[in-house]
């Protein structure tokens, strides 16, 4: 568990355990309202603004090969490379990492 999820737990154990706690019912929702009040949950606890990165964060970083974690690469290049590569990366809406692999596949053919 890292230090923001510690410090979660430890508020929602502390608003649990208050002396002056109010423990009602909840609502019953269905439908839309439920699959909103979701979303907002979702967003609210990955603390992101749009559905999108909620579910990008709460996945985590998808595994490239059959689940088991690939090699990591650490190079080096110039500052125009690195550059093109971020252009690169904004203009198709995909990372560094996957800009350089696809290169890499091209590459090799």
């Amino acid at each position: 568990m890292n230090a923001r999820d510690r410090k979660a737990y430890a508020t929602l154990a502390d608003r649990l355990h208050a002396p002056n706690a109010d423990h009602g019912t909840a609502p019953i929702v269905r439908g839309e309202a439920a699959a909103a009040e979701g979303q907002r949950l979702l967003m609210l606890a990955t603390e992101t603004n749009n559905i999108d990165d909620a579910i990008k964060v709460a996945l985590g970083r998808p595994r490239l090969d059959s689940g088991a974690p690939g090699p990591l690469w650490k190079v080096r290049a110039t500052k125009a490379l690195d550059q093109k590569v971020r252009l690169i990366a904004e203009r198709t809406g995909v990372t560094r990492s996957e800009v350089i692999r696809n290169a890499v596949a091209a590459y090799s053919g």
